[in-house]
């Protein structure tokens, strides 16, 4: 039994590196295996044959490690499926439901045998949509691993805290070869970058600035979220990383106060533009370094939170904050 410990243009290297370790013909993988999930064990007899995934980033890490055509269904995505990357005609094809924040009731009817979701991705006590009620289903889950500080404390968030995630899909989904040469590029990649801005002296003061489109409070990010190591590996500063939390809401007085350098931009469900079209235009911002010399920086959905192509958002952030370090 193999354990697992816890821990762009449209066809892109990790899309090439998949499909050349499909075409090599990985060794087949043996059952059981066990993963880490969140704070529990998870065994798997066999790979799941009608699995579900819900959210934009998961789908797309279910993308990159060549899962597609394996999906029963996947949700969260609709009105945004134009943000994934895949080869023409993948994202299309794709079984899919229309709910945003799916209900168990909605799951269920598409008869899954396995779904890979987040706390605050999906899961949720409120609709009813949890693991726990989900295995009395008979429906095995996988919990992305950064989420499970919604419900304990987890390690202190690192790259590990996605590689986790790429192995134990790897694991299940009999990919194991697939999921751990990704890791180990993204390993390489990741080293790349902190080797040269890891020595900087000036660190700039950066934000996650999500649904900045409005006068509403802000969704921006603790030091537990995936978007704040990003910053911090890149050669920045997280102006919140004082809060134990991932995505968290902040005042925008708060924010004046903090005076970021560098504003990260979502383009998810509100486009990029409007979010910087207000916050250009809005006078209690007007002396925020960041805006008075427009030093936005744009990140998808996938990019910033856990995926397969955060490596990807961070190098090019890491260029961004530190143009000076990757001159050639």
């Amino acid at each position: 039994m193999r354990r697992i410990l816890r821990g762009v243009p449209p066809f892109t290297p990790v899309f090439a590196l998949a499909l050349a370790l499909q075409a090599g013909g990985a060794l087949a993988q043996s059952y059981p295996v066990e993963v880490a999930n969140c704070f529990e064990t998870a065994r798997f007899a066999a790979a799941p044959k009608r699995p579900m995934v819900h959210d934009t980033n998961m789908t797309q890490t279910m993308l990159d490690l060549g899962l597609a055509d394996r999906l029963a269904a996947v949700s969260g995505i609709e009105g945004v499926e134009h943000r994934l990357v895949a080869p023409p005609g993948v994202v299309a094809a794709l079984p899919r439901l229309p709910d945003r924040s799916p209900t168990l009731e909605a799951v269920l009817s598409v008869n899954p045998d396995f779904l890979f979701a987040g706390w605050s991705y999906g899961f949720n006590e409120a609709r009813g949509l949890t693991p726990a009620r989900l295995a009395e289903m008979g429906v095995a889950t996988y919990t992305l691993r950064e989420s499970c500080i919604r419900i304990g404390p987890r390690e202190p968030i690192g790259m590990d805290t996605l590689y986790a995630d790429l192995l134990a899909l790897g694991a299940i989904f009999g990919v194991t070869e697939r999921a751990e040469a990704m890791v180990a590029d993204f390993r390489r990649r990741v080293a790349a970058v902190t080797e040269r801005v890891g020595g900087a002296a000036d660190r700039p003061r950066v934000i996650y600035c999500d649904q900045c489109h409005t006068d509403a409070a802000p969704l921006s990010v603790g030091r537990e979220g995936m978007t704040s190591l990003l910053m911090e590996l890149a050669g920045g500063r997280n102006i919140f990383d004082d809060i134990p939390d991932s995505y968290v809401r902040v005042s925008w007085e708060e924010m004046v106060r903090r005076d970021p350098q560098w504003i990260i931009v979502s383009a998810h469900r509100i486009p990029a533009e409007d979010a910087i079209r207000h916050l250009t235009s809005a006078p209690q911002l007007a002396d925020v370094e960041a805006v008075r010399k427009r030093q936005f920086i744009v990140l998808t959905y996938a990019e910033q939170t856990p995926s397969t192509r955060n490596v990807e958002a961070l190098e090019r952030m890491a260029r961004t904050l530190h143009p000076e370090r990757f001159t050639p």
